[in-house]
């Protein structure tokens, strides 16, 4: 999908920067070439078994990898809204009255027409056994189902009834994003790239490069801290 290698091109300095370790783990998914040399049960759930190609780790919902993944993402988006001037708020509480529900892990107020916007961040795996064959025949599928059957369905009506616009910004574990994205991204580096007086294709990829470095760095430290030594393949 369009723009789910920019971490292999991103210049490894701050935030782009990766251990040799996390940059192994993360090159050979993308190759799909075994990490571990057998496969073995999950250190961190102690139920499931750790693939040799490390999927478990992505979906495996112990010592809270995948909220920190999430968090990640979404200081991302955060910051990148801020850039723009876009008066961001994070984790904005009582969108929702009578509920402790707090769809907008990043909120914009007056995006348009006076609507505030409520961005839904979440990362989604194409390799689980609901996506794996739509996803294998279809890009963007698992994002894109996700976004609809999940983030929409729970949170679209109840979000558009009190007056704000509802995006799902939904990335996928090798890459990619949900509809309705692209054109957030081109409307917030246009702000952003007119502010600082940068070019706005070089501040898209920076955009991009920082959001895909971080969501590679996440999921190679999850597929690391389940395993020892003694496991990964040479």
């Amino acid at each position: 999908m369009p723009h789910a290698n920019a971490w292999i091109r991103a210049l490894p300095v701050g935030t782009n920067m990766l251990s040799c370790l996390e940059w192994q783990i993360c090159m050979k998914r993308w190759l799909g070439i075994a990490i571990f040399d057998s496969e073995h049960l999950c250190s961190a759930c102690g139920k499931q078994v750790m693939d040799v190609f490390g999927h478990h780790a992505v979906v495996c919902d112990c010592s809270g990898d995948r909220i920190k993944r999430h968090n990640a993402i979404r200081d991302c988006l955060f910051d990148a809204c801020s850039a723009a001037a876009w008066g961001p708020v994070k984790e904005m509480p009582f969108l929702i009255p009578g509920s402790s529900e707090k769809p907008a892990d990043v909120f914009i107020p007056n995006f348009s027409s006076g609507k505030g916007l409520v961005i839904d961040t979440a990362v989604t795996c194409p390799l689980q056994p609901k996506f794996f064959h739509n996803s294998s025949i279809s890009q963007g599928y698992a994002c894109n189902e996700y976004a609809q059957s999940v983030k929409v369905k729970n949170f679209g009506n109840k979000v558009s009834s009190e007056g704000h616009i509802y995006l799902p910004f939904v990335v996928e574990s090798f890459g990619g994003f949900s509809e309705g994205v692209s054109d957030l991204v081109d409307r917030m580096i246009s702000s952003s790239s007119t502010r600082f007086n940068q070019s706005r294709n070089i501040a898209k990829k920076f955009f991009f490069e920082i959001m895909s470095c971080v969501l590679m760095k996440h999921i190679a430290r999850s597929v690391s801290s389940r395993c020892s030594d003694f496991f990964l393949a040479n």
